[in-house]
């Protein structure tokens, strides 16, 4: 199969962009004195459009947001880009959007002599493609859920809703630390090959961001023995452990990741907090997240995961919040900022001046209702 190239979108005009001389944090608190890296003053002429750019996995891709760009949503390419993701709908001056992400893509599929996936080739090679044609202000890299197995930890926390298997927090409490060490080195890799391809196709003023995730589900449930029926068939105990755990653990190493590499670091951990599947007090329509089901449109293309790789993951009325995020930390001054709701029900970058406390705590069982559909 041939490798489709990237796909453009057009944006509004674009205007000078915002340059960048401060610097990201080191460690979990500590701000350095040196500029980021790519910020440099622009070249003295720019006759390239300008673009932004989006690459890494599911998260940023678009999947489960709809409106898929042609190819990516057929046997041989579940990339599932979204045209309606994130890069897509930020509020970011550029003459194009373009989405390199994929579904399941892991550091091997972004790396410099990585792997393929889907037919495609390594991103940071499709990138190569991308900055010879556009003048590139920004990169958001979303990397690392994979590495570590996150849809192995989906199917033991549900495993554990249906009583047959453990707690998925029992399984993965030591598991994902480790895990996620050890993704790490691979990750900063993925950073250093994308600025490898800048500096080759002599671009350095551009801003590069290292995003986090946010967990699709919480512990403040609106159901009880009906979880099943809604797509959140999810223990409470192990929700509330993934959204004060586990993804505080991603943030963490994520954000340590950035500071070393000295890129931007934009964390989500709280993007989808009371917006998640079930979440109390909202409706269905008011959630940013897609829950566990099987999508019957997707049978077209034949039995498989597909059917279900869409389950938790951000719909796009999430990506248009994570959009609006996105737009106000490229625009800001912050070397790193977390998307929070605000008063106004959308999310703003809010500067971010420390990293969570990683931490494997295992959370007191919480006795589950006997699961039912009905």
């Amino acid at each position: 199969m041939s490798d489709p190239q990237p796909q453009s979108h057009p944006r509004p005009a674009a205007r000078p962009r915002p340059l960048r001389h401060r610097v990201a944090f080191a460690g979990f608190a500590v701000l350095l004195t040196v500029p980021l890296v790519g910020a440099a003053q622009p070249a003295a002429s720019a006759v390239k459009p300008t673009a932004i750019v989006s690459m890494g996995d599911s998260f940023i891709s678009g999947e489960a947001a709809g409106s898929y760009e042609p190819g990516t949503d057929q046997p041989g390419n579940f990339c599932h880009r979204s045209q309606v993701a994130e890069i897509h709908v930020a509020p970011i001056p550029a003459d194009a959007s373009i989405n390199l992400a994929c579904s399941g893509a892991t550091t091997d599929n972004v790396a410099l002599g990585g792997s393929p996936r889907n037919g495609e080739a390594p991103q940071a090679e499709r990138l190569r493609a991308v900055a010879a044609e556009y003048d590139v202000t920004l990169i958001v890299l979303s990397i690392g859920g994979n590495d570590v197995g996150f849809s192995d930890l989906v199917l033991d926390c549900i495993a554990a809703y249906f009583l047959i298997a453990p707690r998925c927090q029992d399984v993965w409490a030591d598991r994902l630390p480790a895990a996620l060490e050890a993704a790490a080195p691979r990750i900063a890799q993925n950073i250093a090959d994308i600025h490898t391809v800048m500096a080759e196709a002599g671009d350095t003023d551009y801003q590069l961001v290292l995003q986090s995730y946010s967990s699709p589900v919480t512990e403040d449930n609106r159901y009880s023995l009906t979880k099943l029926l809604h797509g959140c068939p999810i223990r409470d105990d192990d929700a509330q452990w993934a959204r004060e755990v586990a993804i505080p653990l991603f943030t963490a190493t994520l954000g340590e990741v950035a500071a070393r590499s000295g890129v931007r670091f934009l964390d989500m951990g709280p993007a989808l907090r009371g917006r998640e599947v079930c979440a109390r007090g909202i409706t269905h329509d008011q959630e940013w997240v897609t829950g566990i089901n099987i999508d019957l449109a997707q049978l077209r293309n034949g039995l498989g995961s597909h059917l279900v790789r869409h389950s938790m993951h951000p719909n796009a009325r999430g990506h248009a919040q994570f959009g609006l995020c996105l737009g106000e930390f490229y625009a800001s001054s912050d070397n790193a900022a977390s998307c929070v709701r605000g008063a106004d029900g959308n999310l703003h970058a809010t500067p971010l001046t420390a990293l969570p406390t990683p931490s494997t705590e295992v959370l007191p069982y919480i006795p589950e209702p006997v699961p039912t559909a009905a």
